[in-house]
This record gives C-alpha cells, sequence and structure tokens, in this order.
C-alpha cells in the first residue's frame, strides 16, 4: 500500500458482510476523520476549505448516515477496526486521523490498536470515556436522542437545552445551520444507541501513555457536552499531547471557520516538523498538577458520574514515559 493520493469519489466498503458508505475528496496528504455521535459525513461541509491541502477521507460508521446498524452491540474497537479496513479499501497505509467527540474515542483506539496505521493524532472535543469529566445535565439530555437528527423542531429544542457557548450564539453561520436544518441521512433509532452503549463502555485511562503519536487536542472553553478538563485528562495521560483550548468556543468550534479550529488542525499536520507549527507551540503542555486544576475548575454535574469518574482516575494513575 501507499500514501498516494486518490481521485475524488463515493465509495460503499464492504465490513464483515455490512455496507459503510466511505467519502475521498481533495488532493494531498491522506487525514482520516472520524464522526461524533450520530452524525454522517455531511457533517465536515464547514471544516473542508480549511482542509483543502488533504485528500480528506470520512466514512458514515455503522448504524450512521448510509451505513446500516449491526444488530448486535460493538465497542469503539469495532469501528476503529471498520476505519481500518476503510484505509485498506482505499489502499493507504499511515493517515492523520482527527476525531471529533465520540470519533475522538475511535480516534484514540486506532492509534492504540494500530499504531503504525496512525501519523499524527487530532482529538476535538471529546475525552477518555470512563473517567471523564461530564457535562451538564441538561446538555447531556439533549444530545442523548437521535429527535434532534429527524426533525428540524428536535434539533432547535436540543440546541436550546445545550446553550451555546458566547462565540456559537453570536456565529451567524450556526444560526443559518440551525434555521435551514439540513442534516442528510439522519441515524436510525438502533445505531444511534449502540453508539452510545460503546462510548459508555469506553476507557482509554488504562492504555493512553502507550499512544505516542503526536497529538493535538483542541477544547471550547465553554462546551457543556464534554467540558474542556477532558481534552486537559488526554493531554496530561498522552506523552506526546498538548492542549489548545479555544476562547469563548464550545462543541461545535468545527461548524465554523471563525473559530480558528481548522486553521490549527491543518497548521498542525502539515508542518514538517509538528514542533515548529504554530498550533503546537502556541498551545500547552498539561502536567498532573495543571489537569487537577482544570478538572477541579470543571462546572460540576448533576450526573451521576461526577463523583465515580474521578474515582477511575485514581485507579488509573498518570505514567512517567519511560514506563
Amino acid at each position: 500500500m501507499s500514501t498516494a493520493p486518490v481521485s475524488h469519489t463515493e465509495h460503499v466498503v464492504d465490513v464483515a458482510g455490512r455496507s459503510v458508505r466511505v467519502q475521498v475528496q481533495g488532493d494531498g496528504p491522506p487525514l482520516l476523520l472520524i464522526n461524533g455521535l450520530g452524525a454522517n459525513i455531511s457533517m465536515w461541509a464547514p471544516l473542508l476549505p480549511e482542509l483543502a491541502d488533504f485528500t480528506v477521507i470520512s466514512f458514515d460508521a455503522p448504524g450512521t448516515g448510509r451505513s446500516p446498524a449491526p444488530f448486535r452491540p460493538y465497542t469503539l474497537a469495532h469501528v476503529a477496526n471498520v476505519a481500518v479496513r476503510v484505509l485498506d479499501a482505499l489502499g493507504l497505509d499511515a493517515v492523520d486521523v482527527l476525531g471529533y467527540s465520540l470519533g475522538g474515542g475511535v480516534a484514540q483506539q486506532l492509534a492504540h490498536d494500530h499504531p503504525d496505521r496512525v501519523r499524527r493524532l487530532v482529538l476535538v472535543s471529546t475525552s477518555c470515556g470512563a473517567g471523564s469529566v461530564p457535562g451538564s445535565l441538561v446538555a447531556l439530555m439533549a444530545v442523548m436522542t437521535p429527535a434532534r437528527h429527524h426533525a428540524r423542531a428536535g434539533y432547535r429544542v436540543a440546541m436550546n437545552m445545550v446553550n451555546l457557548a458566547p462565540a456559537e450564539k453570536e456565529s451567524d453561520f450556526l444560526r443559518r445551520q440551525t434555521d435551514g436544518w439540513h442534516h442528510g441521512s439522519p441515524p436510525s433509532t438502533r445505531g444511534y444507541m449502540l453508539q452510545m452503549t460503546a462510548f459508555s463502555l469506553f476507557n482509554s485511562l488504562p492504555w493512553l501513555h502507550r499512544v505516542k503519536q503526536p497529538t493535538l487536542l483542541l477544547s471550547g472553553s465553554h462546551d457543556r457536552i464534554i467540558p474542556m478538563a477532558n481534552s486537559a485528562v488526554l493531554a496530561a495521560y498522552l506523552p506526546r499531547a498538548r492542549l489548545r483550548i479555544v476562547d469563548r468556543w464550545g462543541h461545535y468550534l468545527l461548524h465554523d471557520a471563525a473559530s480558528g479550529a481548522g486553521r490549527h488542525i491543518a497548521d498542525f499536520l502539515s508542518a514538517e516538523d509538528h514542533t515548529t507549527s504554530e498550533a503546537w507551540t502556541g498551545a500547552r503542555s498539561v502536567d498532573q498538577e495543571e489537569m487537577r486544576k482544570l478538572v477541579r475548575a470543571s462546572p460540576r454535574s448533576a450526573h451521576y458520574t461526577q463523583y465515580t469518574n474521578g474515582f477511575v482516575r485514581r485507579m488509573y494513575p498518570i505514567q512517567d514515559e519511560g514506563e
């Protein structure tokens, strides 16, 4: 296999007898995008202009978009294996990987299980799964139903419950997106439930110290769904990671170029030496003490995992890179 660019096409890849929709567009180094909960490949449209110098590969995870849901429950490791099969079908070896929200968990799993397939890693608005800092209970309730993908009214109600970050409330692009409401193929109810179950069983803390790829973490300072403190946890556990906090933005910082997130991603991935990129030098290293400060400063939630997740983090202390 090679890392040469592939043509601009849409594919249907067979994975264990089930179809997976794949889209490839652009020219340049290959970059794999992994979606958030319930989202299909159309969610990446606002980010694509920032990634014009890359060959961008995206796919509908099982149960989302035009990829049918399996009948049996699965784990995020299964979705990571689907991603590997997609890369195999396209003849791609090592690629950069961007994981957003739930897709960030898949990206972590992919980098751990198949380290030779991931060159650099970008994790946006995501968490370690078990051990994470929960978001606002109201915001979490808003995203726990696929209704927001099936009806304009459901989408507007969900956005009101999420209570967008200050910059998101000022975003004309997000306002037009909410008013226009068009998400293409919505997820199936079964597929949505399977994704949520898979993420609820995910925990990367025991093995994050073995993920050696250079990793840029991006998080909005006002994310009420997956609080910024979760990116700080990941940055502290990952041996080669830095955290970039996007002030006044929340969970939807990839949905508007005004956040600058796309520019940071492109800068980090296109630099010959990632340590010289502005995205990297302008980000912060997070040690154990700073992680604790950011976790303690995170808004409290009525979610039942608020305290049990702290116990999980104590079960899996941060390990030195040499361990």
